[in-house]
């Protein structure tokens, strides 16, 4: 089978002052990159700014699109003022992040969102979120572990008869956590695939096969919990499926 390429969605920072005199640059975590890597992938970073210049030329290339983790959403966009609650935002990062999920639905290009990624694709749908889990009206779960990312901290219940079953099996799932957003209403088309004790949703899927979002990070966990190399492995393997399925099947752009 070849190796699918998987565009990696790029973040930026701005390094310490007086380090090569404070400079912008382009990042992914590694952790993304050698789980998309050590599963038989393909990983491509790709700088927002790319993909705010031009779509097909930054992502033409890509076979699957992995959204990671990063600052919190802009409200806005699912139609929300900031509350004192909302963290960080990036703009021009969350700009890029809907150009690309607009061309990868366009396309027909499978969708992998991770944290923030999870939360972006239901966004996407038309879905929303709360601003913090201290805005739920049930009690929550610590959900923002005060550990090594590489430590498993609570459970999830993975539905049968899901993809995310495919890949992981159904059941009790012990994972990390580390975000105090969550989804609230689910995006068109999209369904729940795993739930933490207390309710909150914490993977998605749709059933075109286009879009799987998990609210934990098992990039984190491919050494400590090595089952969670079968996500990227699935999700690898997806890419190919759905490539060769759509294959001759897409109209040209315009």
């Amino acid at each position: 089978m070849k190796k699918p390429v998987i565009g990696i969605m790029g973040n930026t920072f701005m390094t310490e002052v007086g380090m090569f005199n404070s400079t912008e640059r382009v990042y992914a975590n590694t952790a993304y990159v050698e789980a998309v890597l050590k599963n038989g992938g393909i990983p491509v970073v790709i700088p927002a700014s790319a993909i705010l210049t031009g779509p097909d030329e930054a992502m033409a290339f890509c076979d699957g699109l992995l959204f990671p983790g990063g600052e919190d959403l802009h409200p806005w966009y699912y139609e929300e003022e900031p509350l004192p609650v909302l963290g960080e935002i990036r703009p021009e990062i969350d700009k890029a992040l809907f150009r690309a999920g607009q061309y990868a639905i366009t396309r027909r290009i499978p969708m992998l969102g991770i944290c923030k990624g999870h939360q972006f694709l239901n966004v996407l749908m038309g879905g929303s979120l709360y601003q913090d889990i201290s805005l739920r009206e049930k009690e929550s779960l610590q959900h923002m572990q005060k550990r090594k990312r590489s430590y498993l901290t609570h459970r999830v219940e993975v539905l049968g008869e899901t993809r995310l079953a495919s890949a992981l099996g159904a059941g009790k799932l012990e994972t990390n956590s580390m975000h105090h957003q969550a989804v609230k209403k689910l995006g068109r088309g999209l369904k729940a695939s795993a739930y933490a004790a207390d309710g909150v949703i914490e993977a998605l899927e749709d059933e075109e096969g286009l879009i799987m979002g998990i609210q934990w990070h098992p990039e984190n966990l491919i050494d400590s919990a090595p089952a969670m190399n079968q996500l990227f492995s699935f999700f690898n393997e997806h890419c190919v499926r759905m490539k060769t399925f759509y294959s001759g099947r897409m109209p040209d752009p315009e």
